[in-house]
């Protein structure tokens, strides 16, 4: 319904329109403007009037729900989003800022093609959850999982390194890491301190530049001030320019009030997925938006209370279906296209749940194994905290097993040697650094 109202100084309201729909509401907005700018005085029935109109009303109005705009003569009380009218009228161009709808979109959050998906990733879901807390430490996994969407994430940004790669740089000092490397544990760690701290605050503005400050540490601890773009990097076309920096305020605002409403009736997994294309349209930083874009999706889900640790692979999906991933980007901006971008993240979150609890199913039919046969073949240097350490740092050094067990040196060595020379490890030398790794755990990991 909209709904406007207009009073004239010292006079009783009068409604002037009342119409239900998107197409009289831009005839209200052509119809004001004319009132306003014309000079003359307008009854009855709303003139033809071009919308958008060169003298735009949108300068008078706030945008919320429920609008007040003021001047010297009349005040006017609108019951609708005027933004979105706007944008509806105004053609995409990717060389101009774009001038991005406030959330929530106009859509059946509630399709049929919805529903079926969101039931099945809510059982994946719960049965992750479940299978990752009947493991005898639940964290035992959190660091090579999280290592694992670190590169895929990466790789979506073509930072480009393995996993292997990875979980061996991070038993490095940060000097002698490569820099594909040293991005990925950044990532690890953005991850890690966003988990951490969503425990005492809700997704925010606090939270949203910590993760960046992690992801990013060299660059400015905050919003851009300046415009920027996306161009394809081999053509150098502008493939897509973000609001300006004077609007993100605002858009982040409206943000994150949608992310934390929990009684608009939306399924968490539906607004993780609008949240998450709205996020990348703001582009609020100079760079690293996607991974900072992907890290807040898997907190979201966890704050919703449908993922308990940060381990559902999702950027392995988006990075096995990427092209598809960028088309639906760009479509919502274009087309509005809401629901084929919602569908693909719905189905990815049904695919990557389940692929992780298979993962989790075999990370824990491995995990007995081994505790099983070191009892029997090592029962000399055996401990339940050296199976969880062999399992929580997949390649490892004497001087990490030490501090993990907390013995010293040459306790740890002695202990990797007997395990390498039974095949449970596989030793070998990365410059000045002796290395033991789990194979079965790592070729795992890897599916």
């Amino acid at each position: 319904m909209v709904h406007l109202v207009f009073v004239r100084t010292g006079e009783e309201s009068t409604n002037i329109l009342e119409n239900e729909g998107e197409d009289e509401a831009a005839e209200i907005v052509g119809y004001l403007n004319a009132f306003f700018f014309s000079g003359e005085d307008t009854e009855g029935e709303a003139p033809e009037v071009e919308c958008p109109p060169k003298k735009d009303l949108s300068s008078y109005v706030t945008g919320m729900n429920i609008s007040l705009a003021i001047c010297p003569f009349f005040v006017i009380f609108v019951t609708y989003n005027l933004p979105a009218i706007r944008q509806r009228h105004m053609k995409f161009d990717p060389n101009r800022p774009y001038d991005l709808p406030l959330l929530p979109p106009a859509l059946n959050f509630k399709h049929e093609q919805f529903v079926d998906v969101m039931l099945k990733t809510r059982t994946e879901l719960g049965e992750l959850n479940g299978y990752s807390y009947s493991l005898p430490n639940p964290l035992l996994l959190l660091s090579p999982a999280v290592i694992k969407e670190s590169v895929a994430s990466s790789n979506i940004e073509n930072i480009n390194t393995t996993m292997e790669e990875a979980l061996q740089a991070q038993l490095f000092p940060e000097a002698e890491q490569k820099k594909p490397d040293k991005e990925v544990l950044r990532y690890r760690d953005a991850i890690m301190w966003g988990f951490e701290n969503l425990k005492k605050i809700p997704i925010s503005t606090r939270l949203i530049l910590g993760i960046h400050k992690k992801l990013m540490p060299d660059q400015s601890p905050d919003y851009r001030k300046t415009q920027n773009r996306i161009a394809n990097s081999a053509t150098g076309a502008v493939i897509y320019t973000p609001p300006p920096a004077n609007e993100l305020p605002q858009l982040l605002n409206n943000w994150e009030q949608f992310v934390n409403k929990d009684d608009d009736g939306i399924d968490p997994l539906v607004k993780a997925a609008i949240a998450h294309c709205q996020f990348e349209a703001i582009h609020p930083f100079g760079d690293g938006n996607g991974r900072t874009g992907r890290i807040l999706m898997v907190l979201q889900l966890i704050q919703l209370e449908l993922l308990s640790l940060p381990i559902l692979y999702v950027s392995g999906y988006i990075n096995k279906n990427r092209n598809e991933y960028y088309r639906l980007l760009q479509a919502v901006r274009t087309d509005e296209g809401w629901h084929d971008f919602i569908f693909y993240m719905l189905k990815g979150f049904h695919q990557q749940a389940r692929e992780t609890k298979i993962t989790l199913l075999k990370v824990m039919e491995l995990l007995e194994k081994t505790r099983k046969h070191l009892k029997e073949k090592h029962r000399k240097i055996y401990s339940a905290e050296l199976v969880e350490a062999m399992f929580a740092l997949p390649i490892i050094t004497p001087v990490n097993l030490g501090k993990k067990l907390d013995v010293n040196y040459r306790t740890a060595s002695r202990y990797l040697v007997e395990l390498a020379k039974g095949n449970v490890l596989k030793e070998s030398y990365v410059g000045k650094y002796h290395l033991y790794a789990n194979k079965p755990l790592l070729k795992l990991l890897k599916t």
